[in-house]
């Protein structure tokens, strides 16, 4: 079981639009379970290096299973991410990214940078998680 891009763009789209209710510039990325990049878009006018950050904290949440700021499990000795942090992915456990679950199983996660704080860039990455269980 996967994401579609038409779900990720979805999720997207929620992002985006609650970035803009709350004045704030994101940029915003959807992953599989492996970390995989399935969709990202970058706000007009939101610092490139956001783009990093949304990509770390989805690749985090998805690989744990767990919003990207709480504190890290133990992880199996080669998690589904190895494969994309081991040929350089960022993996960045900041506030800002959440899982995505289908069924009771993670199926990726999103992740959000570049609001002016990660809690705000959690509330993004919340609507987007919320747009997909409609």
């Amino acid at each position: 079981m996967t994401i579609k891009i038409a779900d990720a763009n979805r999720a997207i789209s929620a992002a985006l639009e609650k970035a803009a209710e709350l004045k704030e510039l994101i940029s915003v990325t959807v992953c599989d379970s492996a970390g995989h990049l399935i969709a990202h878009q970058r706000m007009d006018g939101v610092l490139a290096w956001a783009t990093h950050f949304s990509i770390g904290k989805a690749i985090a949440s998805a690989e744990c299973g767990i919003p990207s700021g709480d504190p890290i499990p133990h992880l199996p000795h080669r998690p589904l991410t190895a494969v994309v942090t081991g040929t350089g992915a960022p993996d960045i456990h900041r506030r800002g990214g959440l899982p995505i679950f289908r069924r009771g199983k993670v199926v990726g996660g999103v992740g959000v940078s570049g609001a002016t704080t990660n809690e705000l860039d959690e509330v993004c990455a919340k609507a987007a998680v919320e747009a997909l269980k409609r």
